[in-house]
Parts: C-alpha cells; structure tokens; sequence
C-alpha cells in the first residue's frame, strides 16, 4: 500500500479550512497518521516505528506539505523527534515510543530548570513554539540543571507526560494555524531520573545510518522539504486558478499571469531537482562511510526556499482579488509557504546566497 495516496490527499484536504478554524489536525487526520505511522519515520521498527531512509523521508515530508501546509509540518516536526530514540534512556524508549498515538512536542531553548531530588527532578519552564501540543503523547524541553554536584549548571533535555504540562492556547500566526505550536508550561513537575538525556551523547542501544547524520543539514533538509511541499501546491493550485479565469480575464492580462507561472515554477523547480539531487548523493556518501559537506544541503535548502517564496510573492499579484479572502485555499496555501519558510534553518542571514561560484 502507498502511503501517500490520493485518498490521503483528500481525506486531509476535506477537513482543512476546519483545521485551520480550530487551530488542530482533526481526530480523523490524526487516525490517519497513526495508521500510516507516519510520526514514527525515523523511530526504530523493533518499537513500531517504520524506520526510512533519509531521502525517502524527505519526499514524505515534501508529500505531505503538498496535501496540506499543518499536516506536512506536524509530519515532519513529529517524524524529526524519532532521533530521542538514540539518546534517551532505553527503558524510557520502550514506555513512550511504543505507544500508537506516539508524537513527541517541545523545544530546545533552555528556558527551563530542573532540581535534582533523591527521587529524580522538578522541573520548572515555560518554553514556546511547541508544535502538536493539543495532541502530543509526550512533551520534551531543556532545563538548566540546578543541583549540589558536578552537574550544576548542565543542559540537559527531560520527557514529561501531558498531565505534567500545560498548554497555553497562544498560537496565532497567520499561516500553519493548525500546527497548535503553543506554549507550554511545567510547573514543579517530578520527572523520573531516567526520563532525562543529553541530545549530544546518542547510547546508540538503538541505531540507524540517519542517527549518525550530520545534524544541520538533516534539520535544514526537513524543513526545507516541508516548504517545497506547500510551494508545488501553490503553483499547482495557481495553475488551475488562472485557468478557470480564462474568459473572465482579458487576454492580455490572462496571458501575462500565465508567463510569471511559467517563469516563476520553472525556477522552483529547478532549485527542487538540484535539492533532491544533493540529498540523494549525500545520503550515498554517508552510507559509504564518507563524510558529506556540511554546508550544501543548508545552503540549497535556502535556496529552494528563496525560490519558492519569491516565485509565489511574484504571482500572487497576479492572481486577482479572489485570493485575498482568508478562506480562499489560495490565501491559505501562501499563508502557510509564508509561514514555514521563515524558519531561522531556511533564512538568508548574510544577503548572499552561494553554491559552487553562484549566486542567488
């Protein structure tokens, strides 16, 4: 069985514009990731998961943003977090990755603090951003250790279950609506000693290639797939838009609006085929045992989002005033492209991009 098919695409495109109105995947959208497992890309099959090789996961990841921007996102967030397998504690994996409706919420930022206790820790924090808090099984977060020892000072990440945490209802941008990546809030909650990890010292009790990859361009990979997932269905849709206003339109105007297509795709999908071309050769080099170049992948994965953000940015001008609705699946899609691509993974911070002597 394909796991994405085109009954996937419909039955999460049906329940989308009420996603987005309720701020959550839908419970039979959430039925449908559990069934596919599509949480547990990168979580190992002895604990039920569906373990994938990278570049396969990344056209998962890119699929799924296609059917829709919050469904690809929370697929690729939640798969991401299978890599707590090979830092955490063995006994802890086997108690919380096993469990069916597996997802894991949280955050890196070290905004909490965790007191060492003859019984394990309390943790205190609130960290932000955390995507799939309405329907995580399990939440993580770093801490500052606070203790009488040696590891006073550390920063260490912890899991706690979901009625250790509350969740503050405070995600309100204006696209990924359905993401839920709020805030969350853990007061004096008792975490088993085993229940903390270090993300930086993996036991490997459970391994995989992928758990040996180099982080940064695995991050950047991820998330770039995600964005290039919601920019084909925006120019797809565009497509289909500019067409249905063939007669409408004069023909003039319907001609123009189909070149800035035709130009603006082209050039996305060009950046898309080098993309998955360096992930492709990449992944054959790790498995080879030959180290890959770091910087690639996080430089086409900026690339590729520059492409498809400015590609859209371009012709959403031309789109007409239909699109300007908030409930126009138009507005919706270049809402979440918008929305995903400002990750600080896919940000030109130098105000050049270059890859082998090109500029962008």
């Amino acid at each position: 069985m394909r796991m994405i098919d085109q009954q996937m695409t419909e039955t999460v495109r049906k329940y989308a514009s009420d996603m987005e109105q309720n701020g959550k995947l839908d419970q039979t959208v959430l039925d449908l990731i559990y069934e596919h497992r599509l949480f547990k890309l990168f979580v190992p099959d002895t604990i039920g998961g569906r373990m994938t090789p990278f570049p396969e996961a990344i056209r998962y990841f890119e699929d799924t943003a296609y059917i829709d921007g919050s469904f690809g996102w929370l697929v690729q967030i939640g798969s991401g977090a299978g890599f707590f397998a090979t830092v955490m504690d063995p006994r802890a994996v086997q108690e919380l990755f096993s469990v069916r409706n597996f997802y894991i919420a949280g955050s890196d930022r070290p905004l909490g603090v965790a007191r060492k206790t003859d019984d394990g820790y309390i943790v205190n924090g609130a960290w932000p951003y955390a995507s799939g808090a309405d329907h995580a099984s399990l939440f993580t977060a770093t801490c500052r250790i606070e203790s009488d020892d040696f590891d006073d000072g550390l920063l260490r990440a912890f899991a706690m279950l979901p009625d250790q945490v509350r969740v503050e209802s405070d995600w309100n941008a204006f696209g990924l609506c359905a993401t839920g990546s709020h805030t969350i809030h853990v007061e004096d909650a008792l975490v088993p000693a085993h229940y903390r990890f270090d993300v930086a010292d993996p036991h490997f009790h459970y391994d995989n290639p992928i758990y040996h990859y180099p982080f940064e361009p695995f991050a950047a990979a991820n998330i770039a797939a995600t964005t290039i997932g919601i920019a084909r269905h925006f120019f797809d849709a565009a497509r289909a838009h500019i067409e249905e206003k063939e007669t409408s339109w004069k023909k003039e105007r319907h001609v123009h609006a189909v070149k800035v297509l035709d130009d603006s795709e082209a050039a996305f999908l060009e950046a898309r085929k080098n993309f998955h071309s360096v992930i492709e050769s990449s992944w054959a080099q790790h498995q080879q045992g030959i180290s890959p170049d770091s910087d690639d992948i996080p430089v086409l994965s900026k690339i590729v989002a520059h492409h498809a953000v400015g590609g859209a940015q371009k012709l959403y001008r031309h789109l007409g005033m239909d699109v300007i609705m908030a409930d126009h699946p138009l507005n919706r899609i270049y809402r979440d492209l918008l929305t995903a691509s400002q990750h600080g993974l896919l940000t030109d911070t130098t105000g050049t991009l270059e890859l082998d002597g090109q500029q962008f």
